[in-house]
């Protein structure tokens, strides 16, 4: 049997490296905030190129849990969606202005592989909103290829987002 990870207490564990990207998206904070936790929109623009969100799952309260089924071509047929996602809890909820989250990447083999705390802030700009993603990783870290493509991964879920709040 494969070893399983117990959960990263993600809010008191000890910060190993952060990301940060902002981008200002040409819809208002309230359009930006309920793409974040709308199961409906989350499957149009969560994950990078290459990937599909199939199915989304929000509770969106304090403590209420979410999972973001992920798929890539080829790899995971439609009756196991979420044998490998991101999920996570909600610790502030401030619509919005606020977001913050646990992240934490799941499969059905090894249960959690890693999480990280996501802090997202909406700031109302003329225009727009001023959107700043903050992800904190901890360890286990993740994967060397995860970590590399973590940036990239981030501003391609983010064009994907703004094509959404444009259409």
């Amino acid at each position: 049997m494969p070893e399983t990870r117990a959960a990263v207490d993600v809010r008191s564990a000890t910060v190993v490296k952060q990301l940060v990207i902002e981008r200002t998206l040409k819809s208002s904070p309230e359009r930006v905030f309920d793409a974040f936790t709308d199961p409906d929109q989350l499957t149009k623009w969560w994950w990078s190129t290459g990937f599909a969100c199939p199915a989304a799952e929000v509770d969106l309260r304090v403590g209420g849990k979410y999972r973001l089924a992920m798929e890539w071509p080829g790899s995971i047929p439609a009756e196991a969606q979420f044998s490998h996602y991101m999920g996570g809890e909600y610790y502030e909820i401030d619509r919005p202005r606020r977001l913050v989250m646990s992240g934490r990447a799941v499969n059905d083999e090894q249960g959690e592989l890693f999480a990280t705390l996501i802090e997202v802030t909406f700031e109302a700009r003329e225009g727009g909103t001023a959107l700043t993603m903050r992800q904190s990783y901890f360890e286990p870290m993740p994967p060397a290829e995860a970590m590399a493509g973590a940036e990239q991964g981030w501003s391609e879920q983010l064009d994907k987002l703004e094509r959404l709040l444009t259409d």
